[in-house]
């Protein structure tokens, strides 16, 4: 596939809530993020001008990979690399610098995703761990197969750790830094957490958006498409949203309907984009 460039289709799937910027903004926009965005709350300005910047190659020609501690079950990811060599060497690298000392690459996958499932199980001074991988043409395919692989008896409740695809945005490791400020008690509980839109199907990178309990949001794009990130602050009641952000020029309101258990269907000035919640709190 070919990562697409910004048109007016991809502006009205996405840029609700506040998602990218105004149209105006959008179509003046650089290839490189600018001063302000969200990655200079985990990142310096030299290394944030060169992030987002277009792919050279398809996702199909890029690799991601997972390597996994067995004994604290701390997981270190790659996506967006030029070879699986690079990839596990990145995962590896990620997974020891959590203070994991037996990390190894348990799997890895060109053009598509890969995820991780675990479950620690705690007998008297002494603990279990048990590991499930998987690997599938989207997040939801991987992350299904990583559940099922991990196996251990009725009382171990594995729970998905980590996914990640080829064609993510390498500069970012979800989740980021949400800002301070907003309105604590201004957002609808539904709402607070961390979602995703993947707005170029399924190997073509996620958009990832947080949404903190304090009225703030971050939202960034996890694909190779130049899109720059905003942050904010994000008000929501009884059907009705209100965002405005504050490193970028947008405002915008709209409406949403929440489909249990994490799917939230919102519309804004631009358009209609469907979310799924990948983690409950903003943590």
């Amino acid at each position: 596939m070919r990562f697409p460039a910004w048109s007016s289709r991809a502006i009205a799937t996405v840029s609700i809530i506040g998602l990218i910027i105004l149209r105006n903004f959008a179509a003046h926009a650089q290839p490189s993020l600018k001063l302000g965005d969200s990655c200079q709350l985990t990142q310096s300005a030299q290394a944030c001008a060169s992030l987002a910047k277009a792919s050279p190659k398809p996702a199909s020609g890029l690799w991601a990979a997972i390597a996994v501690s067995g004994t604290t079950l701390v997981a270190g990811v790659a996506h967006g690399q030029s070879s699986e060599s690079a990839a596990e060497k990145l995962a590896i690298a990620k997974c020891a610098a959590m203070g994991a000392k037996d990390c190894a690459v348990t799997t890895w996958i060109q053009g598509s995703c890969v995820g991780f499932a675990g479950s620690m199980l705690s007998v008297g001074s002494a603990s279990m761990t048990f590991a499930g991988y998987g690997k599938g043409s989207d997040r939801a395919a991987a992350e299904s197969q990583a559940i099922a692989s991990c196996k251990g008896g009725p009382q171990i409740h594995c729970t998905i750790n980590v996914t990640s695809c080829a064609g993510d945005n390498p500069a970012y490791a979800s989740p980021l830094p949400l800002p301070s400020g907003g309105q604590p008690g201004s957002i609808d509980p539904n709402w607070v957490g961390t979602w995703e839109l993947n707005p170029y199907g399924p190997d073509g990178g996620r958009w990832v958006m947080q949404i903190g309990a304090n009225g703030t949001y971050e939202v960034h794009s996890e694909a190779l498409d130049a899109t720059p990130s905003n942050v904010g602050t994000f008000s929501a009641k009884n059907g009705s949203y209100t965002v405005h952000a504050t490193n970028i020029s947008w405002d915008d309101t709209g409406t949403y309907t929440f489909q249990p258990p994490g799917t939230m269907v919102a519309t804004g000035k631009l358009g209609t984009g469907t979310w799924t919640k990948i983690a409950r709190d903003d943590k």
